[in-house]
């Protein structure tokens, strides 16, 4: 019977109980933050950031961290960043401090609010309302705030990336996050190092002084043994196709946790899973990422699809075999290669390129692919 639902989260954050591993990034983190550093978290999506981040925020409550974590992705204007900045705060703000938070802002007398509706209704009043002063008070709060309480406080501005796309606004957040730094922990988290590229480096406040943590791929071993586990407290045997199970999923988190779901659907209670349950599932999941596979080779350009392939078929986009077999010239791979490397597509490790997602990777095989 499959009457007893799949204990493997794949489609949102997970919850602070059910991560597997990332117990030494979330100490790292911890450590740094009570060392003043400004601090970048990098990695690809779904590699399980905002995971890390809502576990760190869950446990600094029982050691007095408070945890503000602003959410940018696609911010478009300055405007939509106090928006953002104004809604992290109405959330986040335990409510011993909110007496606090709401008297600070309201000095301001900049539209905001601790109730997070504040600069949306000074806009819909006066449609031309600068958003700069709205902005400066919200980036000082948090400064203003620690000192009404001991503990430290850490603002987390997630997929900070997108505020690139705003003329300004990443320098003036680096700024206040320098001078603040000694009352007030920053992380900046998002896909790529370049997150901090447009912030000022000048008046001894190099970007170079972030310290950057980079989320890598789960270790094989603990996977294995959670994946299995948590079949076996069901009583489902999945030991004869875990390896294969894991080698798919290549550590990704989110996809193989993916996988692990729809392998729990082939099998019911009292089974073992076999070699079919594992290939009906990994084709499940490959027609699931059919639309988005399908996106994304529609948003590049014709060399840049030329590589993905590339890496996808022959593990490096210089391939003698990929450039005969593609029409894939030297040149166009090296143009096209940072680009699929900044957008998170594909990354060169020290055991070669390979493609972010090893579900995009198999789909490109499964529906390109040139190999015999």
């Amino acid at each position: 019977m499959r009457d007893t639902a799949s204990p493997f989260e794949f489609d949102g954050p997970v919850p602070p109980d059910c991560m597997i591993n990332r117990r030494s990034e979330a100490d790292v983190i911890r450590e740094w933050t009570r060392e003043s550093q400004l601090m970048t978290l990098v990695a690809p999506r779904r590699f399980g950031k905002t995971s890390l981040i809502r576990k760190i925020a869950s446990e600094g409550e029982k050691t007095g961290l408070m945890v503000v974590t602003a959410d940018l992705f696609e911010v478009a204007s300055l405007s939509d960043l106090v928006l953002r900045l104004e809604r992290a705060w109405a959330q986040h703000t335990p409510e011993e401090l909110r007496p606090a938070a709401g008297k600070i802002l309201g000095s301001a007398q900049a539209g905001v609010s601790i109730s997070g509706g504040g600069f949306a209704l000074a806009m819909a009043d006066r449609p031309d309302t600068d958003p700069e002063p709205a902005l400066h008070a919200l980036l000082e709060l948090p400064a203003r705030l620690a000192q009404h309480r001991p503990g430290r406080i850490l603002i987390v501005l997630d997929e900070f990336q997108s505020v690139a796309g705003v003329p300004g606004a990443q320098a003036l957040i680096w700024r206040h996050a320098w001078q603040e730094r000694h009352a007030v922990s920053h992380l900046f988290a998002g896909g790529g190092p370049g997150m901090l590229s447009a912030a000022p480096d000048d008046e001894g406040r190099p970007v170079e002084q972030a310290r950057t943590l980079r989320l890598g791929r789960l270790p094989s071993a603990e996977l294995r043994t959670v994946i299995k586990d948590r079949f076996a407290a069901a009583n489902r045997d999945v030991s004869g196709v875990i390896d294969g199970l894991v080698a798919v999923g290549e550590g990704h988190p989110q996809r193989t946790m993916l996988l692990a779901h729809l392998l729990w659907l082939e099998v019911s209670a009292g089974e073992r899973a076999t070699a079919d349950d594992l290939d009906a599932a990994i084709a499940v999941a490959l027609r699931q990422v059919d639309a988005e596979a399908r996106a994304t080779m529609s948003g590049l350009t014709a060399g840049q699809r030329k590589v993905l392939r590339a890496v996808a078929e022959y593990g490096t986009p210089m391939a003698a075999r990929a450039s005969r077999t593609l029409g894939l010239p030297k040149t166009t791979a090296q143009k096209a290669a940072p680009h699929l490397v900044a957008t998170g597509l594909i990354e060169d490790t020290d055991e070669g390129w390979r493609v972010v997602d090893p579900l995009l990777a198999r789909w490109i095989r499964t529906n390109y692919g040139t190999r015999a």
